[in-house]
This record gives structure tokens, C-alpha cells and sequence, in this order.
């Protein structure tokens, strides 16, 4: 099976690695990483410009393992995201936030003084669809909000590899809306 995944993958994934149970095929220039074992198919992509064309690349990817694997419906699929919002100028994202949720006085006692807050928020939907939100400070560029979404589909799964495609489009939509709804409002309460 790697082998015929490695003649589908060489030219956009040009180092294999085996990996317990499975096997990892990378392309570090590019940031992009696949790995593929017995219980899921996972695709990584980096610094990417875009994230639709992200999806539409990885697409592809899917398209030619798919049938390769013999994966059957329903395809289940876990989107995540991360990124920066950059702070309006003079805002601190950190007293931003401890100002937005802060520490109790009382929990100083316990491990000393809060030095940062982040937020989370899990959003739950009828079909079983989560969305689970961090917001956090940017320690390394400290004028900047990191975002992390990650959204599970609902136990149900795609009926299709185009429909799972379809949902991961949306769901790259949903995270910069919800994002940047989230970190306007904590800028907005401040």
C-alpha cells in the first residue's frame, strides 16, 4: 500500500517515513505533511496563504489516496485552524484579555499571580458538530491574538468525499468569521 500511495504522492510528497502502524510522507520546503494509518487520514498544511486553496489541494490528495485505502462513506472530518489577529495599536492582547475574563484574587494563593488569560469556548451544534475555540496571547509577537478553532464533524460523517470537501470549505469560512467576531468583542468590552 505505500508503495502505490508513494507513486500517487511522490511528486507533491517527496520523503516517506514509517511511522507505527502507518507511514508519514512530507514535504518540508512546503510545510505539508501526510500521514496515513488505520484509523485516519491526516493533512497538514503551513503557512499557507489561503486557506480555500489549502482545502483544494488537499483535495486532490484525497482524491488520489481514497481509492488507494478502499475508504468507504461516511467520511468524517476534523478541521482545524490557527492564526493571528493583529491588536489594534496600543492594545495589549494580555491585559486585553485579563480584563475580559479575569483571574479571582483568591487563586494568587494558590500558584501566584495570573500572568496571562486565554479564552475558550466549545460550541455545540444539533448535528453533533463541535467547535472548540482558544484565544490567547502571542508571547513571541505581543501585540498580536493567537486563534486555535478546531471543528469535529457529528457522528453521522459526509456521504461523500466531495461533501466532506464541501464542509471543510465552509468550515475555513466559519473560523475567520467566529474569530474575528470573538476577538472584536473582547477588544470591544475593554
Amino acid at each position: 500500500m505505500q508503495g502505490e500511495l508513494l507513486r500517487e504522492l511522490h511528486r507533491d510528497y517527496p520523503t516517506l517515513t514509517q511511522i507505527p502502524g502507518g507511514a508519514m510522507f512530507t514535504d518540508p520546503p512546503k510545510g505539508r505533511v501526510l500521514i496515513v494509518d488505520p484509523t485516519k487520514i491526516e493533512l497538514t498544511e503551513m503557512n499557507t496563504p489561503s486557506v480555500s486553496t489549502a482545502v483544494e489541494r488537499m483535495h486532490q490528495d484525497l482524491r488520489k489516496i481514497v481509492p488507494v485505502l478502499n475508504i468507504v462513506q461516511p467520511f468524517r472530518i476534523k478541521v482545524e485552524g490557527a492564526g493571528t489577529i493583529q491588536a489594534l495599536e496600543g492594545l495589549d492582547p494580555v491585559a486585553a484579555l485579563k480584563a475580559y475574563a479575569p483571574a479571582r484574587e483568591s487563586w494568587s494563593d494558590l500558584v501566584g499571580r495570573c500572568a496571562f488569560a486565554g479564552l475558550r469556548y466549545v460550541f455545540a451544534m444539533d448535528d453533533g458538530t463541535q467547535h472548540d475555540v482558544h484565544v490567547e496571547p502571542l508571547f513571541a509577537q505581543p501585540d498580536k491574538f493567537f486563534i486555535t478553532i478546531t471543528a469535529a464533524g457529528g457522528p453521522n460523517g459526509s456521504a461523500s468525499l466531495d461533501e466532506a470537501i464541501a464542509t471543510a470549505h465552509h468550515e475555513s469560512e466559519v473560523f475567520e468569521r467566529l474569530s474575528d467576531r470573538i476577538v472584536n468583542d473582547i477588544v470591544g468590552s475593554v
